[in-house]
């Protein structure tokens, strides 16, 4: 999870979509091609379809377990999509690999379509290995491998299968989980993810649940996320909480960047809000970040406060940056104002730098 996260998109909430029975109207099962069984189960649970596909494919054997859920977002593979073909599924290292053409990724992206999802558990035996999502608007082939697909379920259903999964796995399945938990489109998302971020969970587990809390950008997961921030001790954790909170939209998002920046006694949590800050435009962030270099003596704050303004669009930057160069009192905070003013290239910047070099 730790690679997806970095390039995996910014998501956002969708409206619940119709119950799964109008998933057959959306998508059909021709999109599963290759080592296909399909376990035609009528009235049976999730679970029950899954335990009937264990009994199918046999004690030992290793092959994969496939269905649809309600997810609150449309999926993309990180294949190039200009290239013509089928995906391909295959094992290699006990891990699911999809490919194109022989261009291998695990690279998922999301769209803000809520559409259906397919979900792959690379199962040996009844463990678990590997997870992975379909879109079911691509082909895939099954080549060596056999992919016992049970149909469709719930969001509701299917979140609560694998949060059974995840409670009884190890760290490294529970953080393969993190991300299709947090897509399926149900009211319990969210208060699990809090429920991770605030537990006894292995680190990169509980940041990969702060990340996705993040994403879901709704009033509910911003205060879960001040949860998680006031009640962690943990820097790193306390840093991707203020990533986390950034990402949302909400209003009150920019006000607790703000209250960070100003209040927070963990200097290296501090300067994430302050760079934070800095990527929006806006009177508040700017006013804030202003507060930041002419309040306190902490020099290295200061100093990220000058570049996280630097950061602003150019017609808020400059001014406060020229200011900064021409009337702080402190020696390096000035210093950095006016280097920062020099990778602008502003004609403003270019025009201070003549009056200082000229002495005007």
């Amino acid at each position: 999870m730790r690679k997806k996260q970095r390039i995996l998109t910014s998501v956002v909430l969708g409206i619940l979509i119709p119950a799964v029975s109008s998933l057959l109207a959306l998508q059909s099962e021709d999109f599963l091609q290759g080592k296909v069984h399909f376990i035609d189960k009528p009235g049976l649970s999730l679970e029950q379809r899954a335990e009937a596909a264990f009994k199918e494919a046999g004690s030992g054997q290793l092959f994969l377990l496939g269905y649809l859920f309600d997810s609150r977002h449309g999926i993309r593979f990180g294949c190039d999509r200009d290239i013509a073909g089928n995906y391909t599924v295959r094992r290699k290292n006990n891990r699911i690999k999809i490919s194109r053409r022989g261009s291998l990724s695990r690279s998922v992206s999301t769209t803000k379509e809520n559409r259906p999802a397919g979900l792959l558990l690379l199962r040996d035996g009844r463990q678990i290995l590997d997870t992975s999502l379909l879109d079911p608007e691509q082909q895939y082939i099954f080549e060596d491998i056999p992919l016992y697909w049970v149909g469709e379920a719930s969001a509701e259903e299917s979140f609560a299968y694998l949060e059974k999964i995840f409670n009884k796995s190890e760290s490294n399945l529970q953080e393969e989980l993190i991300f299709p938990l947090s897509i399926h489109n149900t009211s319990k998302t969210t208060p699990f993810l809090r429920n991770v971020g605030l537990g006894d969970y292995d680190f990169e587990v509980k940041k990969d649940a702060v990340f996705w809390l993040g994403n879901v950008k709704d009033s509910i997961s911003l205060n879960a996320l001040k949860e998680i921030f006031s009640k962690s001790s943990h820097t790193e954790l306390k840093k991707q909480v203020v990533f986390a909170i950034q990402l949302s939209d909400q209003e009150n998002a920019i006000q607790e960047l703000i209250r960070i920046a100003k209040k927070e006694s963990n200097r290296e949590v501090k300067k994430s809000a302050i760079f934070w800050l800095g990527q929006k435009a806006g009177e508040e962030c700017t006013a804030a970040l202003k507060e930041v270099v002419e309040s306190g003596e902490d020099t290295e704050l200061k100093k990220s406060a000058v570049f996280a303004i630097s950061q602003l669009p150019k017609d808020q930057a400059v001014p406060l940056l020229i200011d900064i160069a021409k009337t702080n009192k402190n020696p390096a905070v000035k210093k950095s104002a006016i280097f920062w003013l020099g990778q602008t290239g502003d004609e403003e910047a270019l025009k201070f730098f003549e009056d200082i070099l000229l002495k005007k």
